[in-house]
């Protein structure tokens, strides 16, 4: 979908240069790289978020694994798990 509306501005911006219509080519360009820009962060960022939820995860895990551990305490006494795990699934973390 992105891709097709990248390719259509460039088009446009082509018809509209020939026609000598060069501001409207040059925004239609603008625009097309702008989206093309946005779409690749947009990728990134996705894929760093995958890779904090696998984290969260794992932390997770071996929160459950350790429990009497320090580092899960909470105003100095142990927190649930249940709720981290409440919070995890919200946020899109798999709790297994």
């Amino acid at each position: 979908m992105i891709s097709s509306l990248i390719d259509e501005l460039n088009k446009s911006a082509d018809e509209w240069n020939g026609s000598n219509m060069f501001e409207l080519a040059r925004m239609c360009r603008e625009a097309a790289d702008t989206i093309w820009e946005l779409r690749d962060d947009l990728q990134r960022a996705n894929a760093e978020n995958a890779e904090l939820r696998e984290l969260c995860g794992f932390m997770l895990r071996c929160m459950k694994r350790n429990h009497d551990c320090d580092c899960c305490l909470v105003n100095g006494e142990h927190c649930e798990i249940s709720y981290i795990e409440s919070d995890a699934r919200e946020l899109g973390v798999e709790v297994d």
